[in-house]
């Protein structure tokens, strides 16, 4: 008798555990993404940022004119991406890998920010969030 509980309960208990799991796989192939961009500096500057769906190219480009220390945090991305690139004022484009791994169990980010600021040791910092 106590077997049958135990294997009731693990049976409930699976089941809870794993409601909404093929969700989740249709959700990633339809997952949202959008970045976030940050001019930390105390200049203003323009900062052109491309999204690409492969290496050779992109799909989205957006022009941002931006006064010092101004953000613009939302902004949604048209298809799903697999590079962005970045160039600040006439400098040369620097380009990252995204979507990536944000941690250990290999959960997608679905959202970029992008950061500027001269005084830290890179010119740009992405972090996926």
């Amino acid at each position: 008798m106590k077997r049958r509980s135990l294997l009731v309960a693990a049976g409930t208990t699976l089941t809870v555990l794993t409601a909404g799991c093929s969700d989740v796989v249709s959700d990633d192939q339809q997952q949202d993404y959008e970045f976030g961009i940050y001019n930390g500096s105390q200049d203003s500057h323009t900062i052109t940022v491309r999204i690409g769906s492969s290496s050779e190219g992109h799909f989205q480009e957006e022009v941002f004119e931006m006064d010092a220390e101004t953000a613009n945090e939302n902004v949604p991305v048209e298809d799903t991406p697999s590079r962005i690139y970045l160039e600040i004022d006439s400098s040369e484009e620097l380009s990252f890998p995204w979507p990536a791994s944000n941690s250990e169990s290999g959960s997608i980010a679905s959202k970029a920010d992008i950061w500027y600021e001269l005084s830290l040791e890179q010119d740009i910092l992405i972090q996926e969030g």
